[in-house]
């Protein structure tokens, strides 16, 4: 009897502290304007430094991104290496060339830092960022980093809208400066809360004994 009572009891707890589920809004921004092997460009490049930009208004909902998600035009597959990427409030409505000025005075948050990201599959890719990470405010406009280095030599095109100046890129992941290209990323991000763990108490874990 009291082994049955010590079973119920840690079934109880571990009941109590369980997980939440994952929610949110998703959110598809850009149209799509046409294939390009950026960000994921690995026939010519070694490296890559890149950054793209999306306006509050599209995004339109509060809450930490928990997802991103790049729409492949093909089912190539490639790999690279050493892929970290962040996210950062900004002031900025256009990129301009210098990548710092365009935090606008504000800190990126890492959200991915892996060895190596194999970009496969059709349709959506997700880059599977970290979730819990960033907390959008839905005031400012919103920027994400991404660079990696070294690659499997394959390029793996995704759809670029007709934003204008809204993506800037170098072949060179420790780049200050790159070119501001006048398209923008078409992207899908999950915006919504995710508790770790649940609040518990002591009277939740003896309801499930009444």
């Amino acid at each position: 009897m009291r082994f049955t009572v010590v079973v119920l009891t840690v079934l109880a707890l571990a009941a109590a502290a369980a997980p939440a589920a994952a929610s949110g809004k998703v959110v598809v921004i850009g149209d799509r304007a046409a294939a390009n092997n950026v960000p994921w460009r690995g026939t010519g490049y070694d490296a890559l430094r890149f950054q793209c930009l999306w306006a509050q208004g599209e995004i339109a909902a509060a809450g930490y991104v928990n997802g991103v998600a790049f729409e492949k035009t093909t089912a190539a597959t490639g790999r690279f290496n050493n892929v970290r990427a962040w996210l950062c409030h900004t002031s900025k409505t256009e990129l301009e060339r210098t990548f710092a000025n365009n935090y606008t005075g504000n800190t990126p948050v890492a959200v991915l830092n892996m060895r190596s990201v194999t970009v496969d599959g059709t349709g959506w890719f997700d880059l599977r960022i970290q979730p819990t990470r960033f907390n959008y405010n839905n005031r400012d406009n919103l920027l994400l980093e991404l660079r990696w280095n070294g690659d499997s030599g394959v390029s793996v095109p995704c759809w670029r809208s007709s934003r204008r100046n809204s993506r800037c890129y170098a072949p060179d992941n420790t780049a200050s400066a790159g070119t501001v290209f006048n398209n923008g990323q078409r992207i899908r991000l999950t915006i919504g809360t995710m508790t770790a763990v649940e609040p518990t108490s002591l009277g939740r874990v003896k309801t499930l004994f009444r």
